[in-house]
């Protein structure tokens, strides 16, 4: 098939701050897009201006950019108006045999709906209304718009909390997730591991790495765990607090900042750890956690993210609000058998698998709907 994907915002932005990377590469939606050429479909991406990389880049997809209208008012980070889009789609719909555009809640997506709807796929994320202004641009956008404009396009949640939400408003959705799945080329579990856990996040407020440091200052006060280190890839606003605070509680030789590392260097990191360490305040589907998953390390983590139930469910780590060291203990005992259970479901979670379930989905809605 050739298939168009709509993502316009490619990394998040914190606070509405866009940083531009060198490259987009790794971002998660070009790892997907990669995931539908390994299954043989050529791939068209669709991204706003605003986060194309400072050096130019060849990928195995062609990506389109396109300029923000009045990004005073529909802020590229969070609501990009993108110039020239439903242009583009009348003129180019026809050569495509399906569409996925993120998020229901999405200038990219409505416009989609309104040119090419029976070929629309809305890749659902969000499990929540926008806090923004009370949240009644979201609710207004969600009653008005989806209902109106989304009927014959097919929803799919990157988790069961986000189908339930979209299917408040849509007609079709479908019962299977498709989460974002992780390149399976770069990412993949060792043969050993050593004696350290690892944080890959934005250094945020929200992201609270404070209170894993906290918690990991406790595990290593146990003589048995003194000796084990903990690397925070990443970076962010938060960098020299966090540094600061590590000094403060004498960490210095225990915590590593690696700052932000490229794909192949964090993976290399990820594979040898014995656990991901998450404790974010806010977050949806981290990209991490697949990325985790599929190279064998488990997770410790909080109820927040809305991959939660599935971790829990399918014992790939620990799941517990105000988890301490005593849960770190706990994975450290029983990593081998976290670890085996990461092994089993890994191909359910890459790229390549991801894909191919959602073109199996938009194939089957559309026989059915024919």
């Amino acid at each position: 098939m050739n298939i168009l994907i709509i993502n316009l915002i490619l990394t998040t932005a914190e606070n509405g701050v866009i940083i531009r990377r060198n490259s987009i590469r790794d971002c998660m939606i070009c790892n997907f897009a990669r995931g539908f050429i390994a299954n043989g479909h050529k791939v068209t991406l669709l991204a706003a201006e605003d986060f194309r990389p400072l050096k130019e880049e060849t990928y195995p997809f062609e990506v389109i950019y396109f300029k923000s209208r009045w990004p005073s008012v529909f802020k590229p980070g969070l609501l990009p108006y993108p110039i020239g889009f439903i242009k583009y789609l009348k003129e180019n719909h026809e050569q495509f045999d399906m569409v996925v555009s993120s998020e229901a809640f999405s200038i990219g997506t409505w416009m989609a709906a309104r040119v090419c709807s029976q070929k629309l796929v809305v890749w659902q994320e969000m499990a929540f209304h926008q806090h923004l202004l009370f949240s009644l641009p979201s609710k207004l956008w969600h009653n008005l718009v989806v209902r109106h404009y989304y009927k014959k396009a097919i929803a799919v949640g990157r988790s069961e909390k986000a189908r339930n939400f979209i299917s408040k408003y849509m007609k079709h959705v479908s019962n299977v997730i498709v989460d974002h799945g992780a390149d399976a080329d770069v990412l993949f579990p060792a043969s050993k591991n050593d004696d350290a856990f690892i944080v890959m996040s934005q250094l945020s407020k929200r992201k609270n790495i404070q209170k894993t440091i906290a918690i990991f200052a406790s595990f290593i006060k146990n003589q048995k765990y003194s000796h084990y280190k903990l690397n925070i890839v990443g970076d962010g606003p938060e960098e020299k607090n966090l540094k600061d605070l590590v000094k403060r509680l004498n960490l210095t030789d225990s915590v590593n900042f690696l700052g932000f590392l490229c794909h192949e260097k964090a993976a290399l990191l990820l594979r040898h750890s014995k656990a991901m360490l998450i404790n974010t305040i806010s977050d949806l589907n981290m990209v991490s956690i697949p990325e985790s998953i599929i190279s064998g390390t488990p997770v410790v983590m909080n109820t927040v993210p809305t991959s939660a139930s599935f971790i829990k469910e399918n014992h790939l780590g620990i799941v517990r609000d105000s988890w301490d060291s005593q849960d770190l203990e706990k994975l450290v005992n029983n990593y081998e058998t976290y670890h085996q259970s990461c092994i089993s479901i890994r191909d359910s979670l890459t790229n390549v698998g991801c894909a191919k379930r959602m073109t199996e989905l938009f194939i089957h809605h559309n026989d059915n709907c024919s």
